[in-house]
């Protein structure tokens, strides 16, 4: 992202020098310089997206079943009038020590009475990492 920002920098230079002189082409790189940023801002968003969704998807396929107490959640954002949810989770593993996990989601207007504190919900424990966990999408559709 630091790319980003310094080509955002660049940009508003430029954009501001070709307009404060008067000098069309310097406007144009600007333009030019614009459009490159976006298209790479665009293409890094939708890989993180990717990744994040197939992380879950693979969580949801070979993770272990596990109980989590809802210790705290906050809105962060939302989708079409659907909340993105931080949580802070207790995971309970069976036979194991209780730990905390941080967890972010899209969650479902409906669903919001579901997952307030202190309400226990299913999660899927990555097999290789206990501190990535998707909350099971029963509780959050």
């Amino acid at each position: 992202m630091l790319l980003v920002s310094v080509g955002s920098m660049a940009f508003w230079t430029l954009v501001i020098i070709g307009a404060t002189r008067d000098d069309g082409f310097i406007v144009n790189v600007a333009l030019g310089l614009g459009a490159v940023i976006a298209v790479f801002a665009i293409t890094m968003a939708v890989r993180r997206s990717r990744a994040r969704r197939a992380l879950r998807e693979r969580i949801l396929d070979q993770g272990t079943l596990a109980q989590a107490r809802i210790v705290s959640c906050r809105n962060n954002g939302a989708m079409n009038n659907d909340p993105y949810v931080d949580f802070v989770l207790e995971v309970i593993p069976e036979g194991g020590e209780r730990y905390e996990v941080g967890y972010r989601t899209l969650v479902s207007q409906m669903a919001i009475p579901r997952v307030q504190p202190d309400t226990i919900v299913d999660v899927w424990v990555d097999p290789t990492d206990p501190q990535q966990v998707v909350i099971d999408p029963k509780f959050t559709t």
